[in-house]
């Protein structure tokens, strides 16, 4: 689509007419029947003006690739690092998720009296960990905020899943694993939450 023809269309679409608008770009009702003609292409200020009145950037007006606004390399590249950023996030909530919850089912094994495959709940709980280690090493590479805002709330997440579970063994019918698990969750919420943060998600529609 030319410049000309997404004039056209924009200045529909605003119910402008060609009156209307030369009066907005201070020019001549002339040069925008010429734009939109494609007979000759506006100058620079005319372009930034143009943008401004209709509210797109200039990449759409000017590039014939660009059929909408949502094609322009920056709309994509924006689109690209929120998904890139959301899918940290979720592997960031998803790492913890898994490695508490292998630290959690030793615990329930071992209460349970049953024999545990040391090699192999460890070497997955090694790797989910390096997983989580690999993405937290991201976050400190690249966050200008202390470490402890990450860190405080993961090492408690790790204290609670070792140590509460041996301290609550003599609650019945293993509440106290349930009780330990429930109190991981203001802690992992905090990871959650100083993770959505670094990555410019908000949290509770703050940024």
């Amino acid at each position: 689509m030319t410049f000309g023809e997404k004039l056209y269309r924009l200045r529909k679409e605003r119910k402008l007419s060609q009156e209307a608008l030369a009066l907005k770009l201070d020019v001549s009702r002339q040069a925008v029947s010429r734009w939109e003609l494609g007979e000759v292409v506006p100058d620079t200020t005319n372009v930034l003006a143009i943008s401004q009145v209709f509210g797109v950037s200039t990449d759409y007006l000017l590039r014939d690739d660009c059929d909408s606004e949502n094609e322009t390399p920056a709309v994509q590249s924006a689109e690209k690092s929120l998904k890139h950023r959301q899918m940290m996030v979720g592997a960031g909530f998803l790492a913890r998720c898994f490695a508490l919850g292998m630290l959690a089912n030793i615990h329930s094994e071992l209460r349970q009296g049953r024999e545990i495959n040391w090699l192999i709940w460890g070497g997955m709980t090694l790797v989910i960990c390096g997983v989580l280690f690999r993405l937290n090493w991201d976050y400190y590479t690249t966050t200008t905020k202390p470490a402890r805002i990450l860190l405080i709330p993961d090492s408690a997440c790790l204290a609670v899943i070792c140590i509460l579970p041996r301290l609550l063994n003599w609650v019945p019918n293993g509440y106290g694993l349930l009780l330990s698990q429930l109190a991981l969750v203001p802690f992992l919420v905090q990871s959650v939450k100083a993770l959505r943060l670094h990555y410019g998600l908000g949290w509770k529609g703050k940024g």
